[in-house]
């Protein structure tokens, strides 16, 4: 995970070119910042940089409207964002002062934070916390205070969940769902079709290589998609597929409406997997099945 937390350089850099764009899509001013020269230099070695801007981009905009009408309203009082990386939302988005956001990640990504940006000021409540989430007993911990401290939470995992392995990710589900408080998760989901298409992706394999050794980072892209999530007793309330946002704000894709109409003449079903790809999904605590059968029977006895 520590080499994997270093990706936190390359997202930062390429939410500041985002922001350079005269059409930018969200104004990230401190990413440049805290991209520094590592993150410079990342995207030069990665390449494909428009493509993936463009992504990154996209992500960034769904998770950014999806978090403030989601605060606005759901009377959201705490937001936990694990893996934070070099994410600013606390000085760019509009927040309320009295909205307590904590991030979370490694000693070092946090120090690294903390040392640039100690002149600025966050526009709500903001605390870091120094754990790696991968610590199973600490992380427990960390949940059971936080929910202790909420009426509701917000739980994010942007760019974490496809570097952790199935098992991982459903222990994870786990751990939320048992703070009663912690109602709501937000992250971006890969669809399978990337794991199938892995070998086929020039900068994801160069990206490896940096970043894994050479090993696959793309681990988690269940065939069920967001599905996955709803035997850890979690429902989907929104999905909102990267591809069709792509498609609706004019990023990158040209002649898309001409491949549109081919696709669907000559293979609807895989036209429809493909736009699935790079989902931002939003979950929703649902009653556990325990849970249900008490309600049944206090009805019953009424």
């Amino acid at each position: 995970m520590k080499n994997i937390a270093e990706t936190a350089y390359l997202v930062a850099m390429y939410r500041a070119l985002e922001s350079e764009r005269v059409d930018a899509l969200f104004k990230d001013p401190l990413a440049r910042v805290l991209a520094g020269g590592k993150g410079e230099m990342l995207v030069e070695v990665i390449g494909e940089k428009d493509k993936i801007t463009n992504a990154i981009a996209i992500r960034t905009y769904v998770l950014d409207n999806l978090i403030l009408q989601l605060i606005n309203s759901k009377n959201i009082d705490t937001v936990i964002n694990l893996a934070a990386g070099l994410d600013t939302r606390p000085y760019r988005l509009p927040f309320c002062a009295s909205l307590c956001w904590i991030e979370v990640d490694l000693p070092e990504i946090i120090a690294y934070k903390e040392q640039l940006l100690k002149d600025q000021q966050p526009l709500c409540l903001l605390e870091r916390v120094k754990l790696d989430i991968t610590n199973l007993a600490l992380r427990k911990t960390f949940f059971s205070e936080i929910n202790l401290a909420t009426r509701q939470a917000l739980v994010i995992t942007e760019g974490l969940l496809s570097y952790l392995h199935e098992t991982q990710v459903a222990l994870l589900a786990t751990d939320i769902y048992e703070q009663s408080n912690l109602n709501w998760w937000l992250f971006e989901l890969e669809s399978s079709l990337a794991l199938k298409d892995y070998d086929q992706v020039y900068a994801r394999k160069i990206f490896d290589q940096y970043f894994a050794n050479g090993n696959k980072t793309l681990l988690f892209a269940p065939e069920q998609g967001a599905e996955f999530f709803q035997q850890y007793n979690w429902k989907v309330a929104k999905s909102v597929s990267a591809w069709k946002e792509l498609h609706r704000l004019n990023r990158g894709i040209k002649f898309t409406w001409l491949l549109e109409i081919i696709m669907k003449l000559v293979a609807n079903e895989y036209w429809e997997k493909i736009q699935q790809q790079g989902s931002v999904v939003l979950l929703e605590r649902s009653p556990a099945v325990g849970d249900l059968v008490k309600t049944k029977e206090v009805f019953e006895k009424r």
